[in-house]
């Protein structure tokens, strides 16, 4: 399924042969299972209880067992869901949609039957009565005051913050093109197609001396990147772009040379769970310090080379 929601299944066959030595998280926890039947005798057969399908020989063949897993699931797809495509033409066909009897309708049963909604009124609240008769936050799993009625709260980090003042540029880190977070970072080709690089707006750049290809360093009081810039007037004034999911490389002082934004991000989440991931206040200059982008020396971005060339 997409996500952990979703009204189609997507099938993922095998595409290679594991490399190395790496094995799967149900490879390495049912080894586990055995290695601590040795150890604790009352955790006699946990292998077996744990993956019931497999013995030890999972740990080096694992595909009759994983197969045999997938093919059962797929019956229960079939009695619960009615589905009458068997599971070979699933694997070859890749996709399953689902055939639902009518068109779905978010909340159907409190518009057409008259359900109450999951709230002490059963109605939507938009005045949160479960918020409102909170008096200690502090033994909450919020940690900060939530407004009973939505309402603007004032960031962590924002540009009418007092740090403003020292540290001037707002710096979100959204997600690159060339990476999944950090899954692919490890692969040659996609760093040289892209360099990990800070992006800034022409007018702030000028004002820096700092022109495309520059490396400059990016900090604040939580740690300090970095990494080459990118000018453009594709970027507001005040606001730069640092990509998320990059590999750090740390020199002996704590300064990461790669040019993660995680060093720079605030690590506490705000009441609701989110991260501030996009409002980051930072300064930044030119600098001597030593980048890293974390491939051969003599490779060049190829985004380097187009833009320079245009």
């Amino acid at each position: 399924l997409p996500w952990y929601k979703g009204h189609y299944y997507i099938h993922r066959p095998k595409t290679i042969e594991p490399m190395g030595e790496s094995k799967t998280d149900f490879q390495i926890f049912t080894e586990l299972c055995y290695r601590l039947e040795k150890l604790d005798p009352s955790l006699k057969d946990l292998g077996k209880r744990y993956n019931p399908r497999a013995d030890r020989s999972y740990w080096d063949n694992p595909d009759p067992v994983d197969e045999a897993y997938l093919d059962a699931w797929w019956k229960r797809v079939q009695e619960h869901q009615g589905v009458t495509m068997s599971w070979e033409e699933f694997k070859q066909r890749g996709v399953y949609k689902f055939i639902l009897d009518q068109p779905h309708v978010a909340f159907r049963e409190q518009i057409e039957d008259d359900e109450p909604f999951e709230t002490p009124s059963g109605k939507i609240e938009i005045f949160s009565t479960v918020l409102a008769e909170i008096t200690d936050w502090t033994k909450t799993q919020y940690g900060y005051p939530i407004p009973a009625i939505p309402k603007w709260i004032e960031p962590f980090e924002w540009m009418g913050h007092a740090s403003v003042k020292e540290y001037p540029f707002h710096m979100v880190s959204p997600h690159p093109r060339w990476r999944t977070h950090s899954i692919f970072n490890n692969i040659p080709w996609l760093r040289e197609t892209y360099q990990q690089e800070i992006t800034l707006n022409a007018s702030d750049a000028r004002k820096l001396g700092i022109v495309t290809g520059d490396i400059v360093e990016v900090w604040n009081a939580r740690g300090k990147v970095v990494v080459p810039a990118y000018v453009t007037e594709r970027c507001m004034p005040g606001v730069v772009v640092l990509h998320e999911g990059v590999w750090m490389d740390r020199d002996r002082q704590g300064v990461d040379r790669a040019g993660n934004p995680d060093f720079l991000t605030k690590d506490e989440p705000s009441p609701a769970g989110a991260f501030a991931y996009n409002t980051i206040l930072v300064n930044l200059k030119k600098t001597n310090l030593e980048h890293r982008p974390g491939w051969d020396s003599l490779a060049t971005s190829r985004a380097y080379i187009f833009r320079r060339d245009a």
